[in-house]
């Protein structure tokens, strides 16, 4: 018995080094692509139009649908009822996860100030966190549509001017 072992290890052996001889080999084509950046380019400002504060203050806060609303004690005006900001973010390939982080500012006219809750609308409607992010998938096209809103705090008997500040925004694949 142990000779027939023997024998069948020994002709598997000679089996396995002698299809090793009859092998072959190809060249296969590969690559590799190094994206560049993705870029962010403001289209149009984040614009709380014009409205009157009484002694209670309030917020002005732009919603998923990008519609403005005011609370508290804080009236809209008729004339610049304000908008989102648009964004274009371009370089990222279709489908390809997009992250948009939008920080929190102060905008100041004089020493007088209001702070400002920035969120991502996403190019969708999809509403981010207040001062966190969105994430999407980029579409088809070489440039997506980005919306940002927030929420602007406006205190009481907050003064008259024109109040201008800047928003952090990040977009990264």
């Amino acid at each position: 018995m142990f000779k027939k072992f023997k024998s069948i290890a020994l002709s598997s052996v000679l089996f396995v080094v002698g299809f090793a001889y009859n092998a072959s080999a190809t060249p296969i084509n590969t690559s590799a692509e190094v994206v560049g950046n993705i870029t962010v380019t403001e289209q149009t400002p984040l614009n709380f139009g014009q409205f009157t504060v009484g002694i209670a203050g309030g917020v002005i806060n732009f919603d998923a649908g990008s519609t403005i609303s005011a609370g508290g004690d804080v009236l809209l005006l008729g004339g610049d009822v304000g908008g989102v900001a648009r964004l274009d973010t371009t370089g990222a390939g279709a489908a390809t996860p997009v992250t948009v982080t939008v920080t929190g500012t102060t905008l100041a006219s004089g020493g007088n100030t209001m702070p400002l809750v920035g969120n991502c609308l996403g190019p969708a409607g999809a509403l981010g966190a207040d001062n966190g992010s969105c994430t999407f998938s980029s579409n088809n096209t070489a440039t997506d549509d980005v919306q940002i809103g927030g929420k602007l705090s406006v205190g009481a008997n907050q003064p008259s001017g024109v109040y201008t500040g800047t928003l952090e925004v990040t977009a990264a694949f």
